[in-house]
C-alpha cells in the first residue's frame, strides 16, 4: 500500500475552467496552489475550449487563456501545461500564438468510443500527448452487457489472461496503444487493480476485437464548440 500511496503523491494536476481570461486564469491558479498547499503543480490544463455555457467560446478567448497558462509555466509554477476536450480546430486556434506546445490533450477515449472527435492524428502531428479520460466510461449510459468493467466483450477476453479482470482488459487496450489513462477510483483495491496492467500483453486478435467495438459509445459534441 505504501508503494501505491507514494506513486499517488508524486504528481499534482490543476484544472481551471475553460473560458477564463488571463486575470481569471492567474487568480484560479493562485487559489488552487493555496488550497493544495504547494508552490507549483506538475501539470496545469484548461478544462474545456470554452466556458460550460459556451458564451466565451471564440478563438481569441482560447488564445488569451493559453497565453496566461504559458506565463504560469514560464514562472515555474507549473511544470507542464495542457488542454482538455480540444478538437483539431481548437488546437490550431491556440497554436497560432503558442510559444509552448501543449503537453497533453485529455479527451474521452475507451473501448467503443473510437476517435470520437477525430483529433488523435492532430495531436500526433503536433507532438501533443493524447490522454484518455473516462477509460472505463464511468459517466456513460450503456447496457450492462457493454460495461467496460464486467461486460460481455471484456469479460470474455479476460478469461484468456490469468487473474485479469474486464476492467484491466479495458485499460490495457488503451495503454498498449501508447496512450496514457487516468482511471478514477476512490478505493485502494481498485487503484491497485487499475495499476496492475503492465505484466501482460493483449494479443493482436484481442486488440482488433476491442478496436472494432462501437459500444459503449463516447459522447461527441466538443467539436461543436464555436470555432469562429
Amino acid at each position: 500500500i505504501e508503494k501505491y500511496a507514494l506513486l499517488l503523491q508524486l504528481f499534482e494536476c490543476s484544472i481551471p475552467s475553460g473560458g477564463l481570461n488571463a486575470s481569471q486564469v492567474r487568480a484560479a491558479h493562485k487559489q488552487n496552489l493555496l488550497e493544495l498547499g504547494l508552490d507549483y503543480v506538475d501539470h496545469l490544463m484548461t478544462h474545456f475550449p470554452s466556458d460550460w455555457d459556451e458564451k466565451v467560446a471564440s478563438p481569441e478567448a482560447r488564445r488569451d487563456e493559453w497565453l496566461a497558462l504559458e506565463e504560469i509555466y514560464k514562472s515555474g509554477e507549473a511544470r507542464s501545461i495542457g488542454i482538455s476536450h480540444y478538437c483539431t480546430q481548437h488546437i490550431l486556434d491556440i497554436m497560432w500564438v503558442a510559444k509552448v506546445t501543449p503537453a497533453i490533450n485529455q479527451v474521452e477515449y475507451h473501448v467503443g468510443s473510437q476517435d470520437v472527435d477525430q483529433v488523435m492524428d492532430t495531436c500526433s502531428d503536433l507532438g501533443i500527448t493524447f490522454m484518455s479520460f473516462s477509460p472505463l466510461c464511468g459517466p456513460c449510459k450503456y447496457e450492462a452487457e457493454d460495461s467496460l468493467i464486467n461486460g460481455d466483450l471484456v469479460a470474455e477476453i479476460a478469461t484468456h489472461y490469468e487473474g485479469k479482470t474486464g476492467s484491466q482488459i479495458s485499460l490495457r487496450y488503451i495503454v498498449q496503444q501508447g496512450i496514457p489513462v487516468i482511471p478514477k477510483s476512490n478505493t485502494m483495491e481498485h487503484i491497485k487493480s487499475n495499476f496492475d496492467i503492465f505484466d501482460f500483453e493483449l494479443s493482436e486478435e484481442h486488440m482488433q476485437r476491442l478496436s472494432r467495438a462501437t459500444k459503449p459509445a463516447a459522447e461527441s459534441g466538443d467539436c461543436s464548440v464555436a470555432i469562429a
